[in-house]
């Protein structure tokens, strides 16, 4: 039976956020482009069913319910928001880029730790932890969702916890967290400096300098530094003891080099690491000591079994869209 379907693309030629001055570009962002592919590849999906598709452009903050209730489909597609935000009915799905720039989510929830996956068990037949060496070689060429340096990390200072560190002002520490991003880092680097555990960030590359203050508190402590972009961050990964995160999305690229990682948010990945307690960072690190490395592989194998071949849409592959049925 057809079906009216809406789908909401955000313009890629200006900004996704609300910042008062919008500044129209004249290119788009090669890790935008993908956004246009998976619209094309969902309006496909459908066409090829045979329903009505309506495809509406506009800045994706400009995008709220009324666009549901004004072309009334049987479906619609939300971009790079939840239910919570968005308030829409159960019409909606929201559609997400992953850290992986050509996999998306859709979800009847929302994305990362607002998402109804993320509350789900991992119900998935063993695939011999090709998934997960497919990524694997991916990450030893040091590539990742944005560009990287060539440089590696050289270890001049022995073990250490590596922090990704998340923007201050992300949709997903505001939502999926009930944290201060700054003030986490604070905690962290007065936890490691009464422990003597070398702790070493690395700035996020979007917008530098938003975390300047975490930067300044560093010069503060002998055993806390600050990499801006100068090294690959796949070298920090597989030379950390552990890593810390919110709920960054770079932990799934921790994930692929077997370190402990902890995070401190909701995520999608809840299941396949450590629950960190801010409030008690001596036992959150017990938990780091103490996890079997054999049970940690098997979760990380596991978990990109079940996230790339049943939670995530392809934009470069339609069939990736049969699982729409």
């Amino acid at each position: 039976m057809s079906r009216k379907v809406l789908i909401l693309k955000p313009r890629l030629d200006l900004p996704f956020k609300r910042f008062g001055l919008e500044i129209r570009k004249n290119h788009i962002e090669p890790i935008r482009v993908h956004w246009q592919n998976f619209v094309d590849k969902l309006h496909e999906y459908h066409a090829m069913r045979h329903d009505r598709v309506t495809v509406v452009e506009d800045q994706r903050w400009k995008f709220d319910s009324g666009y549901v209730t004004q072309f009334d489909p049987d479906i619609a597609y939300i971009p790079h928001t939840s239910s919570q935000q968005f308030n829409g009915d159960a019409r909606c799905r929201y559609y997400m880029q992953t850290v992986f720039p050509w996999l998306f989510t859709i979800d009847k929830e929302g994305w990362g730790g607002n998402s109804s996956h993320s509350k789900a068990g991992w119900e998935v037949a063993p695939d011999e932890d090709r998934t997960f060496e497919l990524f694997k070689e991916r990450a030893d060429r040091g590539e990742s969702k944005f560009a990287q340096p060539p440089g590696n990390f050289v270890n001049n200072i022995g073990d250490y916890i590596f922090v990704p560190l998340q923007l201050p002002h992300d949709e997903t520490i505001k939502y999926h967290s009930g944290l201060n991003v700054i003030t986490w880092a604070v905690k962290l680097m007065e936890w490691t400096y009464e422990k003597r555990i070398n702790l070493v960030f690395k700035n996020h590359p979007a917008n530098p300098a938003s975390l300047e203050d975490v930067r300044q508190f560093t010069k503060r402590m002998d055993n806390c530094y600050f990499i801006d972009h100068e090294v690959n961050i796949h070298s920090l990964f597989k030379q950390a003891k552990a890593v810390y995160v919110i709920n960054s999305g770079s932990a799934k690229e921790a994930m692929l080099h077997d370190v402990p990682i902890v995070r401190f948010g909701r995520a999608d990945y809840n299941f396949a690491v450590v629950e960190g307690d801010l409030k008690d960072l001596d036992r959150t690190w017990q938990k780091v000591q103490n996890q079997p490395n054999g049970i940690m592989k098997e979760n990380y194998r596991t978990f990109y079994n079940w996230f790339i071949n049943r939670i995530c849409y392809d934009s470069t592959n339609i069939g990736s869209f049969l699982k729409l049925k």
